[in-house]
């Protein structure tokens, strides 16, 4: 059977359907895809292990997601290259943690190469594994609404993700939306070795965060926040991850520090604790085409229903119709 590589897949991707026809893979300098419908072996680079992981070269997952429900490949192998096998530290750590929870939902078609060592400190249950939490106070958000909402009333390009998150934790309209009792934004998911500290890091330090935190009745929400000036695929990597390490913390898995919070935190790890369940939901005013086709998030729950039924997670993609006009006005969903 023929070989394609990235520009190969491309094409078959391209041919998958009318709101598939702009869509591109990466370039193989980027993350490289070689293979047939039978097995395609996926190659990350150093600039992909170390790079933020909504990058195309970072976001294995989404990729890998695309090949298999998209293009219809059998089977996918992910590999690194030789001048990113030989690195070490936080990033390989977190790269080899989401490929362990990547596999659990797809096994007999997601495999990692034998080359790749077999775990991560993240997954070793030897050792006691820690996640970091907020350190500092925050300001009321009660107190800020009209100043945040001030910041994006004129949609444009210089409306930050900052922007746009700082006035979602304001919204009436968000909370009430996906029905929240508590939120906050930036909680972060930095991992560590028995203690929070210096020299302790097993993933890459402390600061990763989830851009928006909840808690519905029971249920830990979720939110990868997009502007519309940021639409990559590799959103749904992150949420990936945040999910799984999220759904490790309610497992017991990872544990906290301290179950109580600084002053103004709404949610504090004992919020978290008592979840049963995670939603992981990538939010933006524009969606790229293959978020915006529904096959790879029902895929996604359909895998994580069947394996990772002890605590449910599912994901989904909500797009924000209109932003508030004025101080009385509020988002649309």
């Amino acid at each position: 059977m023929h070989s394609l590589d990235n520009a190969g897949w491309e094409v078959r991707l391209r041919s998958g359907g009318e709101g598939l026809k702009n869509c591109r893979f990466p370039s193989s300098a980027e993350i490289e895809i070689v293979g047939n419908e039978d097995e395609v072996i996926l190659t990350v680079k150093s600039k992909g292990l170390l790079a933020n992981m909504q990058t195309n070269a970072a976001a294995f997952e989404a990729w890998g997601l695309v090949l298999l429900f998209h293009c219809k490949v059998k089977h996918l192998k992910i590999a690194l290259a030789p001048d990113a096998a030989n690195l070490a530290g936080g990033h390989v750590e977190r790269f080899l943690y989401r490929l362990r929870r990547f596999q659990e939902l797809f096994p007999g078609r997601v495999s990692k190469d034998p080359a790749l060592r077999n775990s991560a400190r993240a997954l070793d249950r030897t050792i006691q594994r820690v996640l970091n939490q907020p350190l500092s106070d925050r300001e009321a958000t009660n107190e800020k609404k009209n100043e945040r909402f001030a910041k994006i009333y004129a949609p444009s390009k210089s409306i930050s993700e900052s922007d746009l998150e700082k006035a979602l934790e304001c919204s009436g309209s968000f909370k009430e939306k996906f029905a929240l009792k508590k939120l906050m934004r930036q909680w972060p998911v930095g991992l560590f070795e028995e203690r929070v500290a210096e020299g302790k890091e097993i993933f890459t330090g402390g600061k990763s965060a989830i851009d928006l935190i909840g808690i519905s009745d029971n249920k830990l929400v979720l939110f990868e926040l997009k502007t519309h000036l940021n639409r990559s695929v590799g959103g749904i990597s992150e949420l990936f991850f945040y999910a799984s390490v999220m759904r490790d913390a309610l497992r017991g898995r990872f544990q906290f520090e301290d179950l109580h919070g600084p002053k103004n935190c709404d949610i504090r790890p004992d919020d978290i604790v008592r979840c049963t369940g995670v939603q992981a939901i990538l939010i933006a005013p524009r969606m790229h085409p293959l978020v915006q086709n529904p096959s790879i998030f029902q895929e996604l729950n359909a895998a994580t229903a069947q394996h990772w039924n002890d605590i449910p997670v599912a994901f989904e993609a909500v797009q924000i119709k209109s932003l508030p006009n004025d101080s009385l006005g509020d988002f649309d969903f």
